[in-house]
């Protein structure tokens, strides 16, 4: 359990969501994905997922190994945690019949 979270005070009307995208990628689109976090972004942490319910690593791995894993099916999806333009995104890429889902969401911390 969480310490220090106090939900008593949250409604609709006083909390903004996070922003939030979904959409399928194709390959192209994929690796321009991957290309523009490696240049524009700083990335906090990579992490991929072996399965539905286990993650494959622990620790964060290399951008450009987690594109491989993702492209060569060794992994069911991939998060990338990184900071751009003054906000804290996670990008979640998994496999699905369509193709590679991304599901971006600004994180906010704190407040």
């Amino acid at each position: 359990m969480t310490t220090g979270i106090r939900l008593a005070n949250v409604s609709p009307e006083n909390v903004a969501l996070p922003q939030l995208q979904d959409a399928i990628l194709d390959p192209e689109t994929l690796a321009q994905l991957f290309r523009d976090i490696q240049r524009c972004a700083v990335v906090h942490e990579v992490l991929l997922k072996g399965s539905a319910s286990l993650m494959a690593s622990e620790k964060s791995v290399p951008l450009d190994e987690a594109e491989l894993a993702l492209r060569e099916k060794r992994v069911v999806g991939v998060q990338i945690r990184y900071w751009y333009e003054g906000t804290n995104w996670w990008d979640t890429l998994m496999h699905t019949p369509r193709g590679i889902r991304l599901i971006r969401i600004e994180h906010r911390l704190g407040g």
